[in-house]
């Protein structure tokens, strides 16, 4: 640091003369040498130790966890992979901001709910495995959660999710949730957000995040405008009066999601934090069968009821937990055929995984036996009106809403890795790993191709065309040991894993997802467009974002 800078005596910025820290908005600093003090334009100051940086670097260790990329950055905290070199596990870091490092009453608290929530472990709610504190970097390490954070999902569904899938979120949160009053524990900060969503045997399944965190910042003059907005749409009445905060207040700020998830839209619309927790005072709700009229009247009444302004007024737990305990059918259309699904056994044992032909062993599972088809996806679309916030190119190849005829039975393209997901969740599927994927195609032989290693040709694959995709199931005799065909050629497939060397050099979890998905996903299979026979190979991989959309791009699903 140059000598004769500026710092900040609040968050340790240095800057050249100023009248306030450009950082934080304090006034200038006044530190001098010899720890005095005096205005600070009159003289030099000597150089404090650097501050920690905002985030933190990949590759830097925290004892046994090694941090790999930033996954995502809030007001008070930025959140990390990484792995645990220990345990060889992923974890996520929740690492407190430097800026609030400093702050003695909020590096305690947060100490403190950490260690709260390192005793509670629920199926439904996140796990705190650790809790790291090298005196620069405070931090949770949690468990990384394979799914996806119910506020994208909520973005999928304009009009409201389908109720058989809301069911399945709803139950997992108040599960977590009377979990967590049972212990007098009050979350503070329910909302999508703070809800992750994984799919396990053909059922989506919520796990609540971040318990207690809401309370570190409690009692402080901290502003996170980041974070605020997020937060005001479903505080409870209490917490915009600032009068204590118990379970009720949890209740309230559930009847706020559960009214987006039924609508697609919050009870209070607007973008101004102070508007928005005047609302939760005084404003009366719009009933949500306004927004969805084919609402059951026992879901909107119980709607209404978790919003009450009177935290006594409101339902219990118990009470919403019974609305959707039911068993619930799948999505119309789905059905017990699973929407036309053809899986094929892919049974356990090892195979011969990668370029090196490395063994890896498997447990068993199904794969799809065709990549989805244009069919199969209008029927997702017709029963549940998806429709993705990013539309730039979505089914570009359809006429206005619907395939083209002649094109039911090709393969869907023109989706991106989130359609493929939305879609693979309402189906009760998944989509596979690449180690599923691979084997599924390869057999356990490690064969070049699926039907072996004859050079591909018009009879095996689709390859070396302009003309775009074809029907599912037009080349046979390119059929994989376990009756998977089309894996070679026609279009790339996405699968559950992001791109990544390691997912060939090193030992890892074949049905584990490498997430989160950040960067670029893995595509297997080639495509029509390739000439070259070698891009067909059973090994052939390649790396797209996962926001992309290609009419060489399709998938198929698992289980």
């Amino acid at each position: 640091m140059v000598v004769g800078m500026l710092v900040c005596p609040d968050c340790r910025a240095a800057y050249d003369d100023a009248s306030h820290c450009p950082r934080c908005g304090s006034a200038a600093p006044t530190f001098v040498e010899g720890g005095g003090r005096r205005p600070a334009a009159t003289g030099v100051v000597a150089a404090p130790p650097i501050p920690p940086a905002r985030l933190l670097a990949r590759g830097t260790r925290l004892g046994p966890y090694l941090v790999e990329g930033v996954l995502g950055e809030g007001g008070m905290s930025a959140v990390y992979a990484a792995t645990d070199t220990a345990l060889q596990r992923q974890v996520a870091l929740k690492a407190l901001h430097p800026f609030l490092l400093g702050d003695q009453g909020i590096a305690a608290r947060f100490r403190r709910e950490g260690r709260i929530g390192l005793g509670f472990v629920h199926p439904h709610v996140g796990r705190i495995h650790d809790l790291v504190d090298t005196g620069d970097v405070l931090a949770l390490v949690m468990e990384r959660i394979q799914g996806v954070v119910l506020q994208d999902i909520v973005r999928s569904w304009p009009s409201g999710m389908p109720l058989p899938e809301l069911a399945q979120v709803m139950s997992g949160v108040v599960a977590a949730l009377q979990a967590a009053h049972d212990r007098g524990l009050v979350h503070r900060d329910i909302k999508p957000g703070n809800v992750m969503v994984e799919v396990r045997e053909g059922q989506l399944h919520a796990r609540v995040i971040d318990f207690g965190i809401a309370r570190v910042l409690e009692g402080t003059t901290y502003t996170l405008s980041g974070a605020v907005l997020g937060t005001c749409r479903y505080m409870s009445p209490e917490q915009v009066r600032g009068d204590a905060v118990g379970p009720e207040s949890d209740r309230y700020s559930l009847g706020v999601m559960l009214y987006e998830l039924a609508t697609g839209v919050p009870p209070f619309a607007g973008d101004q934090p102070y508007a928005l927790m005047m609302a939760h005072t005084v404003e009366v709700p719009v009933p949500p069968r306004i927004h969805r009229p084919e609402l059951p009247d026992d879901l909107d009444a119980l709607i209404l009821g978790l919003l009450a302004k009177q935290p006594a007024e409101r339902p219990s737990l118990d009470e919403v937990g019974a609305l959707f305990s039911v068993p619930q059918r799948p999505s119309p259309l789905a059905g017990p055929e699973r929407n036309g699904h053809e899986l094929v056994a892919v049974p356990p044992g090892p195979f011969l995984y990668g370029e090196d032909r490395r063994s890896v062993g498997m447990t068993g599972f199904r794969i799809d036996r065709f990549p989805v088809t244009n069919r199969q996806f209008a029927a997702f679309l017709d029963a549940t009106s998806y429709r993705p916030m990013d539309g730039l190119d979505f089914l570009r190849h359809w006429d206005g809403e619907r395939p083209l005829t002649g094109q039911l039975d090709h393969p869907v393209v023109w989706v991106s890795h989130g359609d493929a997901l939305a879609y693979a969740a309402w189906v009760g599927l998944r989509l596979p790993t690449e180690a599923e994927w691979e084997k599924g195609a390869r057999g356990d032989d490690g064969r070049r191709y699926p039907w072996g290693k004859a050079t591909p040709d018009q009879s095996t694959a689709n390859f070396g065309q302009r003309s775009g995709p074809t029907a599912v199931g037009d080349h046979p005799a390119g059929a994989s040991p376990y009756g998977m065909e089309d894996a070679a050629g026609n279009v790339w497939e996405w699968t559950a894993d992001e791109l990544r060397r390691s997912t060939f050099d090193e030992a890892v979890d074949p049905h584990a997802p490498a997430g989160p998905w950040s960067a670029q996903v893995v595509t297997r299979g080639g495509c029509w467009w390739f000439d070259d026979p070698g891009s067909l190979r059973c090994t052939a991989r390649a790396g797209w974002a996962p926001a992309t959309r290609s009419d060489a791009i399709g998938f198929r699903c698992a289980e």
